[in-house]
């Protein structure tokens, strides 16, 4: 008997021990984060050029360009007509792009729709979306569900999977300089070595 409660003395100590510092620290810079966020709801529509400081989620419709200096990432959930370009940041386009460039310091992600003019990035371009236009990036990779047509320019591999439907031409970049490859791809499986090294399927 004296054993269970003092058991149960133990628990309740336990239950009621205050929230450890760490744990504090890492809810408050989630907090921050999530207030430096700037969001543009569904249903909003704005005309004009928006300039930003922190990461920016749009649900609702803009006609202009949206640019950031910093280390901003860029969810486009809505429709942007326009550019976007940030410093060092990522772009990510599960909405609907058209009528402009994309240029992003980071990584560039399609799954929803790009009918612009380029998209290049400095570091990854990752389409299982539906794109028109031409892709610049050190590595490119095009996802099974990917439509499109346009050029593709790498500078160190790409990689086509299979079920994917584009219409491309293939280019090789060193620096500004670039080898040219060019063909029309309906089914490419893993590519990535160099494209000289490999023999690409051509569309019929």
């Amino acid at each position: 008997m004296f054993k269970t409660q003092a058991i149960n003395t133990f628990k309740k100590e336990q239950d009621t021990e205050p929230a450890k510092t760490d744990d504090v620290e890492e809810s408050y810079v989630e907090t921050i984060k999530k207030q430096k966020r700037n969001s543009i709801v569904k249903g909003s529509k704005l005309t004009g050029d928006i300039n930003i400081s922190y990461d920016l989620e749009l649900d609702g419709d803009v006609e202009g360009n949206i640019t950031s200096e910093q280390k901003s990432n860029i969810i486009i959930k809505g429709n942007c007509k326009g550019n976007i370009k940030t410093g060092e940041g990522n772009v990510d386009i599960e909405g609907r792009m058209t009528d402009g460039d994309i240029i992003a310091g980071g990584d560039i992600k399609i799954t929803g729709k790009f009918d612009g003019g380029k998209a290049e990035a400095k570091g990854k371009i990752y389409v299982n979306g539906e794109f028109n236009g031409k892709l610049k990036s050190n590595e490119i990779e095009i996802g099974p569900r990917a439509q499109g047509k346009g050029e593709l320019l790498y500078k160190e591999y790409i990689s086509i999977a299979k079920g994917s439907k584009i219409e491309v031409q293939i280019n090789k970049f060193q620096g500004e300089q670039k080898e040219t490859k060019k063909t029309n791809c309906t089914e490419i499986v893993n590519i990535k070595q160099p494209l000289q090294e490999v023999k690409l399927k051509a569309a019929k």
